[in-house]
């Protein structure tokens, strides 16, 4: 079987997480509310809070797959629609490989 090429599964995670967002009903936009972002996953608060957490570390060279880059708005998170679709790839890829 021939390796899957990362811009396949880019094509593959946007598509997941448009299916996603029509699924629950959320309008595709640029950045996304945490509340959103955990019922696009299925995930709870506190699991998001730790993924963002992983992607926040500046020690971190290698970073954990599972980490989501988001920024803060005051004290809350932020998730772009571009990160979603990176973290939906390399988690892929990562399940793949694992």
């Amino acid at each position: 079987m021939a390796p899957v090429s990362t811009l396949d599964l880019r094509a593959q995670a946007d598509g997941q997480l448009h299916a996603l967002l029509l699924a629950e009903g959320i309008t595709p936009r640029a950045v996304y509310r945490p509340g959103e972002v955990c019922r696009l996953l299925r995930i709870c608060s506190t699991t998001l809070r730790q993924f963002c957490e992983l992607s926040e570390h500046p020690a971190v060279k290698n970073a954990d797959p599972r980490a989501l880059d988001s920024f803060l708005v005051g004290c809350h998170h932020r998730i772009d629609h571009a990160a979603l679709v990176e973290w939906l790839v390399r988690n892929q890829k990562f399940q793949r490989e694992g």
